[in-house]
């Protein structure tokens, strides 16, 4: 079960600070998923979970044509917001679940979702992988971000469930759902599909699956 409105209740209060905080660290350092997809000549992108939008812009900023959805119509307005005032395109972005996106078959040469499966049930998770290769030229890739857990991760009052899903039930994070990721947990969300890991750190991973 995913609570949509831990993600309404997070976009509709987001401070203009924080975002502009996004935008102070979106710089030019090494960003392996951009030059993956430089590096693949793409030049659609769909930005799925494009949460405030700052990740959409970075793409835009590059040279990519981008759309993008999510689940809070909050945040899609923040997104278009912050495209448009820099003089963006903001056609195709709109407010949808993962599981149903509402683009056609085969509408874009990628998908990027960053941090975006590690936030939902991994059961959805796996459903979503087709989702978003539906929408995925034949040839063409999603990219995802997957987080390991830390002590912040840990320390948040949740529950588990038999899939290995984190719950949260109080403090900052309540009703937000996690799935910490490990190379085992990565085996069990993308078995069946064509999936390899471009990177992995401390943190978490970098994984690319081939349409």
């Amino acid at each position: 079960m995913v609570d949509d409105a831990f993600w309404e209740r997070s976009w509709k209060s987001l401070e203009q600070e924080t975002i502009s905080l996004y935008l102070e660290n979106l710089d030019d350092s090494a960003d392996p998923m951009l030059e993956f997809l430089h590096q693949r000549a793409c030049r659609t992108i769909c930005d799925a979970g494009c949460g405030c939008g700052v990740y959409s812009l970075k793409l835009a900023m590059h040279g990519f044509s981008v759309s993008g959805f999510d689940i809070s119509e909050d945040a899609v307005s923040l997104t278009v917001k912050l495209l448009s005032d820099r003089g963006y395109a903001v056609h195709g972005f709109h407010t949808a679940s993962i599981l149903s996106t509402g683009y056609p078959d085969e509408a874009y040469d990628a998908v990027v979702a960053r941090d975006v499966l590690d936030h939902l049930p991994i059961r959805i998770g796996k459903a979503s992988i087709s989702e978003l290769l539906r929408i995925t030229r034949p040839g063409g890739c999603v990219l995802l971000t997957l987080d390991r857990t830390d002590a912040e991760y840990e320390s948040e009052p949740h529950v588990g469930n038999a899939d290995d899903d984190y719950i949260y039930t109080d403090g900052k994070w309540k009703g937000m759902v996690f799935h910490p990721y490990s190379l085992e947990e990565i085996g069990k969300l993308t078995s069946g599909y064509r999936a390899r890991l471009l990177s992995s750190t401390e943190s978490g991973f970098l994984l690319v699956l081939e349409k």
